[in-house]
């Protein structure tokens, strides 16, 4: 009687070492050959871990024989019908006195087997499996003595297994978390060097803007010195307007509500209107823009606009990362049955490292404070997703730094013939000819700045203009004065724009109750203008405005025309 209790000891003894080897923190690559040792001979002569690897194989990482001399013979031994019972049910298998037959599967379905001379008089297949998925299989076997396994050593096996499947898990969570970790700080660590290139890149048209505004404001500058000081508040303000315009439509194509209006739309004079409104800037640092436009054989089917943002984005990149004196060459081509425009410079490259990284959000080349380029580094994240949004794609190549890059685009031709379709223009309204004498135009505006800036705009085209600074005042002053168009702005305390067109739309019609409305707003993205067109505005408009703009839109709406 004391020998099975004395086993039983032993085994229990066996369990505990193995927890306490398993709970130690050891990698799991250095536990899983200890625990292989630690078993032998207790649970068996032979001891065998598989994992199973990314491909779904199966590979040994540890073996243990109770005599030295066989080890290596061992570790050719496999039992493959029981470790394929054992991983498809996830349930241990145990063959305690194995028969010819039994021997002579597990020796057929596998590879040539060391079974016949090892000779197994009984073995159990046990597996290690997690919440989601099985890892692998400890394998023990008798092969040195007459003893078999019976029901207490399947279920030591089973404990054994299910410790060492979780320690497994809990190292494979661990590197998941700490990958998590990583992530997080690296987006962390970009968001932080996002918001501070947006801090610098605001602030710096800001500085010449409130700067050159001061001084205009003093009347201390000659006449020359005050043309100088309006153009840089114009150029300044444009580079903020274009920097708010990239920013909302890349929250708009990430967020996946980008909507393309589609037509057929001519690359080649879309790429010659980007170049000739590149010419100042290359002019200025002496760099040659060439171009090479074949003739692609027809039109492409796209958003014309948004097409030309792409051409826009690439051209001016190219030129800003090409010193005085380089390239920049464009190239339109037909390529069986899609068209590449390629983008061409002799600049400062791109290294090897940021190359698979170019069209990422929010990643920069250089974002210190020494970097010797401005911008957010969305331009080419939006430019990638533009084109796919065209069913295209587009790459970038470099040889390395100071050795230039290429930037290649291609889109699908249109090969389809649709004559009733007009070309998509790409010009915007122009209020130049338009005379808005005799318009009455109520403008709303908490801003009274704001109102003072569009009175000036209307009244030079001759426009009777009338302001208020709250939709109170609006709806006291349209139903007497009558006003030809009204335009509002929508955030305003107390009641907004939303109000106010639905006040006015609930009047009578002789009380001005269909009078065009234009929202003139700060919100700009495209749920804002659906928002806005629902609620009973004619037409939305994003500030800040283009002044030729505004007279073309109120001269529609009020009927006048060039």
């Amino acid at each position: 009687m004391k020998a099975p209790r004395r086993s039983l000891e032993n085994q229990l003894a066996l369990l505990v070492d193995a927890s306490t080897l398993l709970g130690s923190g050891l990698p799991i690559d250095h536990a899983l050959p200890r625990l292989a040792r630690l078993a032998v001979p207790e649970l068996g002569d032979l001891c065998a871990v598989d994992l199973i690897v990314d491909d779904g194989a199966r590979a040994r990482i540890a073996i243990a024989h109770a005599n030295p001399a066989r080890e290596s013979l061992a570790r050719a031994l496999h039992f493959p019908r029981a470790v394929e019972a054992a991983t498809r049910e996830r349930n241990a298998v145990m063959v305690p006195r194995p028969t010819a037959t039994d021997l002579s599967e597990e020796a057929e379905s596998g590879e040539p087997s060391p079974l016949p001379r090892l000779n197994p008089r009984s073995w159990i297949v046990a597996p290690l499996f997690g919440a989601d998925r099985v890892y692998g299989v400890l394998t023990f076997a008798i092969t040195e003595s007459s003893r078999q396994y019976d029901r207490i050593d399947l279920r030591m096996a089973v404990l054994i297994a299910q410790r060492a499947a979780l320690a497994i898990e809990a190292e494979r969570l661990g590197r998941e978390a700490a990958a998590a970790r990583g992530s997080v700080e690296v987006a962390t660590r970009a968001r932080d060097e996002f918001l501070a290139t947006l801090s610098h890149e605001l602030r710096n048209p800001l500085n010449a803007v409130l700067g050159w505004a001061r001084l205009l404001e003093q009347g201390h500058l000659s006449d020359e010195q005050a043309r100088r000081a309006v153009a840089i508040i114009l150029r300044n303000v444009e580079a903020q307007a274009r920097l708010v315009d990239d920013l909302l439509d890349l929250s708009t194509v990430v967020n996946g509500r980008m909507r393309l209006h589609v037509g057929p739309v001519d690359l080649g004079d879309l790429i010659r209107g980007v170049v000739e409104a590149m010419r100042p800037a290359t002019d200025a640092k002496q760099i040659r823009l060439t171009t090479v436009l074949e003739s692609p054989g027809g039109p492409v089917n796209g958003d014309a606009d948004r097409l030309q943002q792409v051409m826009w984005n690439l051209i001016a990149n190219a030129v800003k990362f090409t010193p005085a004196a380089g390239r920049v060459e464009v190239t339109l081509r037909r390529v069986r049955s899609h068209v590449e425009i390629v983008v061409a410079d002799t600049g400062q490259g791109i290294p090897a490292a940021l190359l698979p990284h170019v069209f990422d959000r929010l990643r920069q080349g250089d974002s210190s404070t020494t970097r010797a380029h401005g911008g957010l580094g969305i331009g080419l994240s939006l430019v990638r997703h533009l084109v796919e949004l065209h069913g295209g794609s587009v790459t970038a190549e470099s040889p390395g730094k100071d050795q230039g890059a290429t930037f290649t685009v291609r889109l699908p031709l249109l090969v389809a013939d649709v004559p009733e379709l007009p070309m998509v223009s790409r010009e915007s309204p122009s209020g130049d000819g338009v005379s808005l004498a005799g318009v009455r135009v109520l403008v709303v505006d908490d801003d009274p700045a704001a109102v003072d800036l569009v009175a000036a705009i209307l009244r030079q085209q001759g426009a009777y203009v009338t302001g208020c600074t709250s939709t109170a005042a609006a709806l006291l002053t349209a139903p007497g004065w009558r006003p030809d168009v009204v335009v509002s702005d929508i955030e305003m305390p107390e009641e907004d724009g939303y109000t106010l067109v639905r006040k006015l739309r609930a009047l009578p019609p002789e009380a001005g109750g269909r009078t065009p409305v234009v929202a003139l707003t700060a919100f700009g993205r495209p749920e804002d203008r659906i928002r806005s067109l629902r609620a009973g505005f004619n037409i939305h408009m994003a500030k800040p405005v283009d002044p030729d703009e505004l007279i073309a839109v109120v001269a529609n709406l009020a009927g006048r025309n060039a």
